[in-house]
C-alpha cells in the first residue's frame, strides 16, 4: 500500500514539475521565497498598527500571529527531523531542483507557514478583502513548491492541513486566556 502511495506521490509530482509553464519559474521562485518575507512582514505591520493607533485588540492579534509562525515553524522542523523524507530531486534525476530546498522533505515548510498565516490572519481580522489574497498566495506557494521540484505533493498536502490547523488552532486556544481575548478593534 505504501509503495502504491508513493508511486502516486511522485506520478504527481512529474505531472506538476514536467507540465509547468517555464516562463512562470522566475515568478515560482519568488513566491516560494516570499514566504518568510511576508509573514514577517505581515505580522511586523500589525505591530506598527497597533503602536499607531495605540491599539491594545491590535497589539494581541500581533501576539496571536507571532505565536502561529513559530509554533508552526517549530512543528515543521520537529516533523522534518523525526520522519527524515529525502527531497524529490535527490531521489529522482528527472526533477530538477529550481529553487531552495535542503532540509528533509516532509512536510513542506513553506506551505504550513503559508497556510498557518493566511488562516490565522482571516480569523484574527475577518475580512473578505484579506482572505482571498492571503489564501490564494498560500495556494500558490504550496504549488510553486512542487512546480520547482523541491516537495512531493504529499508533503505540501499535509503542509496545507497542518498549517490550516495551526492557524485556526492556535488563536482559539489563545483566547481562552483572560488577557489575550480580543477587544474589539480589528
Amino acid at each position: 500500500m505504501l509503495t502504491y502511495l508513493s508511486e502516486i506521490d511522485i506520478n504527481l509530482l512529474r505531472l506538476i514539475h514536467h507540465h509547468r509553464v517555464l516562463e512562470l519559474d522566475q515568478f515560482m521562485i519568488f513566491i516560494s521565497l516570499s514566504t518568510t518575507y511576508v509573514s514577517i512582514g505581515l505580522i511586523l505591520t500589525i505591530l506598527f498598527v497597533s503602536i499607531i493607533k495605540r491599539s491594545a485588540a491590535l497589539r494581541v492579534v500581533f501576539y496571536k500571529m507571532l505565536a502561529v509562525l513559530i509554533i508552526a515553524a517549530t512543528i515543521s522542523l520537529t516533523m522534518k527531523t523525526i520522519v527524515q523524507r529525502e527531497r524529490p530531486f535527490k531521489t529522482y534525476p528527472d526533477i530538477e531542483k529550481l529553487s531552495k530546498g535542503g532540509s528533509p522533505s516532509f512536510p513542506s515548510g513553506h506551505t504550513m507557514e503559508a497556510f498557518a498565516i493566511a488562516i490565522a490572519f482571516s480569523i484574527l481580522i475577518p475580512k473578505r478583502k484579506y482572505f482571498i489574497p492571503l489564501i490564494a498566495w498560500a495556494f500558490v506557494v504550496g504549488y510553486s513548491r512542487m512546480a520547482l521540484g523541491v516537495h512531493y505533493p504529499f508533503d505540501v498536502a499535509v503542509g496545507m492541513i497542518i498549517g490550516a490547523m495551526t492557524g485556526w488552532l492556535i488563536p482559539s486556544v489563545m483566547n481562552r486566556i483572560p488577557a489575550l481575548k480580543a477587544n474589539k478593534d480589528p
